[in-house]
């Protein structure tokens, strides 16, 4: 990371960057439990092949290993989602977007965004069936 980093300032309480803690504030205010074990995905975006395959080596080279996506449907970019699982917080979810970030930025590609997933036992509480 730079001097002058893009990055925003991190908030309490469980450090990540304002509108990651916002996203995981909406995502428990609609039923998730904070101590369940859930899947993550973190997806990277690059507009060049040789940034997003270097970017496939340097995950590796964490022993981090992500799906990458080739160009379609008009999208002219190649898109890495790196999927994880565990308890979100305190650690995993600022972990990930921090390597999201990291890789994103050593690669000319860009951080887009991080998912969880609701368990079946949160999707069961508001009357859905899992597929």
């Amino acid at each position: 990371m730079g001097l002058f980093s893009r990055r925003p300032k991190r908030v309490e309480p469980y450090q990540l960057f304002a509108d990651d803690q916002e996203q995981l504030e909406i995502f428990l205010g609609r039923g998730a439990d904070v101590t369940a074990s859930r899947e993550l995905e973190v997806s990277l975006t690059f507009t060049r092949q040789a940034a997003a395959d270097a970017a496939v080596e340097a995950l590796r080279a964490r022993r981090v290993f992500g799906e990458l996506s080739v160009p379609s449907h008009d999208v002219p970019e190649w898109t890495i989602v790196v999927t994880s699982r565990g308890v979100l917080v305190p650690d995993m979810l600022r972990d990930a977007i921090d390597l999201g970030h990291d890789v994103a930025e050593e690669h000319g590609g860009d951080f887009e965004a991080w998912t969880a997933m609701y368990t079946a036992e949160e999707k069961a509480a508001w009357g859905v069936e899992p597929l």
